[in-house]
């Protein structure tokens, strides 16, 4: 059973997700920040054209740390259910060749902007909130979206984890 959790006293939780639908080959993403309280902060939805999951996943990483960094927050917490894209930023030598290596780098040096910051993965259970933003990016023209409250349609997964709403993640055992 998972939830989503909030950020210790002092600190912002930054809960990104990318999105991909695999028969168009679209790809968007989406964020929210909040604080110790779950009090919304911010919030952002961006469609990003066609490409890969990886790619939205690390643009979802970019902006929602570009956000942070425009609100001014030096205490965050980055939570994302992309283990892949949680390994490649913490991995302090990702070869310079690799295809991403530019968003990589762009989203390191966001990062130094902020004075303490954690970037940790999560089951994507507890990140029903971005993810429900990633998958709204699809009806936006391709742009960013900054939603400085709660879209309507998003309150209820929003109380969900105001309240510690529990989800079961299913694991096969082989």
């Amino acid at each position: 059973m998972l939830s989503w959790v909030p950020p210790r006293d002092g600190w912002f939780k930054l809960n990104i997700d990318g999105s991909r639908r695999f028969a168009s080959g679209t790809i968007g993403a989406g964020g929210v920040i909040r604080n110790s309280n779950g009090d919304w902060i911010a919030g952002f939805a961006i469609n990003l054209g066609t490409g890969q999951v990886l790619e939205a996943e690390l643009w979802g990483l970019f902006f929602g740390i570009k956000l942070a960094v425009h609100k001014r927050l030096s205490h965050l917490n980055i939570e994302m259910d992309s283990s892949v894209a949680v390994n490649l930023m913490k991995k302090a030598d990702f070869p310079q060749d690799h295809p991403l290596a530019g968003l990589l780098s762009g989203c390191l040096s966001l990062m130094r902007q902020i004075g303490n910051i954690e970037l940790n993965h999560i089951y994507r259970e507890q990140n029903s909130v971005a993810d429900g933003l990633a998958n709204w990016s699809y009806n936006l023209d391709l742009d960013y979206c900054d939603l400085d409250e709660p879209p309507a349609w998003i309150t209820p997964a929003v109380l969900d984890d105001l309240l510690g709403v529990c989800k079961m993640r299913l694991v096969s055992i082989l």
